[in-house]
């Protein structure tokens, strides 16, 4: 990658995921002010999950259509009771 120069201040989980979220914002094409609050602490979450070795958190498009899929695998798994 060329022009690549990010520093890391310190040695914490959150400093190092702050610096991958400067690398995505570059590798993206962003800026601060081309972003929203939502888009970055969105993004910054996802950096913290993948540096400290975790499954990124869903987001809330995810999370919905991830609940649609629940409903319908439940309806073909669960037969109806019969009283």
């Amino acid at each position: 990658m060329d022009g690549l120069d990010i520093e890391i201040e310190g040695d914490s989980e959150p400093a190092v995921a702050l610096a991958l979220l400067k690398i995505v914002m570059r590798a993206e094409g962003k800026d601060a002010a081309g972003v929203d609050g939502a888009w970055i602490l969105a993004t910054l979450s996802r950096c913290l999950a993948a540096v400290m070795g975790e499954a990124p958190p869903d987001d809330d498009e995810d999370a919905q259509h991830d609940d649609d899929d629940d409903d319908d695998d439940a309806a073909e798994s669960d037969p109806p009771a019969h009283a």
